[in-house]
């Protein structure tokens, strides 16, 4: 591979996943000629991406200086590293993913977090975790491996304390979790879910496009409608650029993106109605919708700023931002935008 070519190919590759440019140079030397950047995964491995999606979107709700608190990820064909911002991130993540039983109003005790997860084992700058009896792969690193155990242990003493269960310390399936599974439960026994899990798992692997191509200061979201709909909610501050026809084009791009087509937009109004992106797939299996707003001063309330801590963290997002300059601008298009 010619050395322009590398180091073109190499940017796209951080473009997408956020990764710094040595490993975004060594991942692209070591790939197969006509490889994909971002590779496809196996469809047990999707359905598991599509489900830590689900968690990374539900358990990150704090302001970090990177999307959910993940500074870049690593995907495989056979697997996805998520490289971790900081502790309280890597609690969050923890507190998501790893399954534990705990005691509810209604009497009967639930499952939370990944079903059937388990650490396989520990690394010198993180974990792996698997779900039993299937080759899925996720990886956390970012931090020593004490950092983990602690972060580890001090979750499972969290969950004893309120009643529950840290299902991941078994070795097997808890009983619990063989009823759970039983009853069908799990998302992953959903029809619609199962159809529309290629796009959590893109975007997941596609994380870094959420703050090298969008600019936006603080980053949320959820599914809709058994995963068929997926929803980001992108809040900027006032003076930044919004960025959507850049993030879009991404999303979009055949090489590298997502089965997505653009069906229709509307603008921010402050005060008054939130810019809304709608983005489809041809086969009608899934749909992303990107919501904007700006952040007032009431809204970074919500963080406690400007207290010392987040003052820092919003000082640094701004720091990134800064380096992300441009911005394009939709195509006029007929039609209105579904809520989802």
């Amino acid at each position: 591979m010619a050395v322009n070519q590398k180091s073109s190919r190499a940017s796209v590759y951080a473009r997408y996943t956020g990764a710094p440019r040595q490993i975004a140079c060594d991942v692209v030397g070591e790939l197969a000629p006509g490889a994909p950047l971002v590779p496809v995964p196996s469809e047990r491995q999707v359905l598991f991406e599509s489900e830590v999606f689900y968690q990374v979107l539900s358990s990150q709700r704090s302001l970090f200086e990177y999307p959910f608190g993940i500074r870049y990820v690593e995907p495989t064909t056979v697997g996805v590293r998520l490289h971790v911002e900081s502790n309280e991130s890597l609690d969050g993540l923890l507190s998501g993913l790893l399954p534990c039983r705990m005691p509810v109003k209604t009497g009967q005790d639930q499952i939370y977090g990944l079903h059937g997860v388990r650490i396989c084992r520990y690394t010198e700058q993180g974990i792996e975790l698997r779900r039993l009896g299937e080759p899925t792969s996720l990886k956390l690193t970012g931090f020593s491996r004490r950092a983990f155990s602690n972060a580890e242990a001090a979750l499972a003493r969290r969950v004893e304390e309120h009643g529950g269960e840290a299902c991941w310390r078994s070795a097997d399936w808890t009983d619990y979790e063989k009823q759970w599974d039983s009853e069908r439960q799990p998302l992953i026994y959903e029809s619609i879910w199962r159809d529309a899990a290629w796009l959590p798992s893109g975007l997941l692997r596609r994380l870094g496009l959420l703050h090298t191509v969008a600019v936006p200061q603080w980053v949320t979201g959820h599914e809709s409608r058994l995963g068929e709909w997926w929803i980001l909610q992108l809040d900027h501050d006032a003076d930044t650029g919004l960025r959507r026809a850049e993030l879009v084009q991404a999303l979009t791009d055949p090489h590298h993106g997502l089965p997505l087509e653009l069906c229709g937009h509307r603008e921010l109004t402050p005060g008054r109605s939130l810019g809304l992106v709608l983005l489809r797939s041809p086969d009608g299996t899934a749909a992303l919708q990107l919501r904007y707003d700006r952040l007032e001063g009431p809204a970074r309330d919500h963080f406690g700023y400007p207290g010392r801590d987040h003052a820092e963290t919003f000082a640094a997002i701004g720091r990134r931002i800064s380096k992300v300059t441009g911005q394009g601008a939709l195509p006029p298009m007929p039609g209105r935008c579904g809520t989802g």
